[in-house]
């Protein structure tokens, strides 16, 4: 149980300081006046705090050998999580918080036992990623149909629950395709080895005695030169002034990197254990 009180506290933590920390051009920050109720964030978290101590368990039979990824029921409890956030905010929930950190939560608890944890923590994700079960494939459709508003891309992309069935998707193929409009779910898919270099760059600069707001603002940075590149890459000096003027240039332009925001959620997180 203390295990699990402690990674839900750095989970919350993670989300919180990724959501307020300032300032961060485009995206949500504690001083920004563009974004409303950037507070959802952290409520989309809270509101299914107990599904993420199911996803904890989950990681932890994986580890013991009581479960595999195919018997966790993974999608079954990321659509448990998506109704529960949905069920306390409606359209303002951010899913796509659930949709990252419930199998990012079973990675985490699963890899705590290893030896290696960045190692453990990829292979323990690429197979969530992998499981095809129907079961959980159809759940997680049904969840991201429903709680997500995400029915017209699944539409558009020809994926119905009979398909889903007859080819056997997976759910990482499920999340691929979401990612075109969900963004944050490419930091799962593709772009995780960019999350772990932050991470570490993260936990570098924390040990080094830097104030966690302004190691999060340099790594808001990083991963938006990597994402869009210019402003960013031109960016000489990390100071207020200069990251206010870019913040009123993104607003004015009509420029939105909140996806940016569960990443380096994602980021501060993963920089705890490795």
């Amino acid at each position: 149980m203390g295990a699990l009180l402690d990674y839900i506290g750095r989970l919350v933590e993670s989300v919180e300081m990724a959501v307020y920390s300032y300032v961060k051009p485009g995206a949500p920050h504690r001083f920004s006046t563009r974004f409303r109720y950037i507070e959802d964030y952290l409520l989309t978290l809270t509101s299914s705090l107990d599904t993420y101590g199911q996803a904890y368990e989950a990681g932890l039979g994986i580890g013991s050998g009581r479960e595999t990824p195919l018997t966790i029921g993974l999608g079954r409890i990321v659509q448990t999580a998506l109704a529960r956030s949905h069920k306390r905010l409606g359209s303002r929930a951010r899913q796509s918080v659930n949709l990252v950190f419930i199998p990012v939560t079973v990675s985490v608890a699963y890899s705590l036992r290893q030896q290696n944890f960045v190692g453990s923590f990829r292979r323990m994700l690429r197979s969530l990623l992998q499981v095809d079960d129907p079961k959980d494939t159809l759940a997680l459709f049904e969840g991201v149909r429903t709680y997500c508003g995400e029915g017209l891309v699944l539409a558009e992309r020809g994926l119905t629950q009979s398909r889903l069935v007859s080819e056997r998707l997976s759910i990482g193929e499920l999340l691929e395709v979401l990612s075109t409009s969900i963004r944050e779910l490419n930091f799962l898919t593709r772009k995780l080895n960019t999350v772990l270099e932050v991470g570490s760059t993260i936990k570098t600069l924390v040990e080094k005695g830097l104030e966690l707001n302004d190691v999060l603002v340099r790594a808001y940075l990083e991963l938006a030169k990597v994402e869009v590149g210019k402003p960013f890459t031109e960016l000489k000096e990390v100071e207020l002034r200069s990251l206010y003027e870019i913040d009123r240039e993104l607003t004015k332009s009509g420029r939105d990197l909140s996806h940016l925001v569960v990443p380096l959620a994602l980021a501060l997180l993963l920089s705890y254990y490795i």
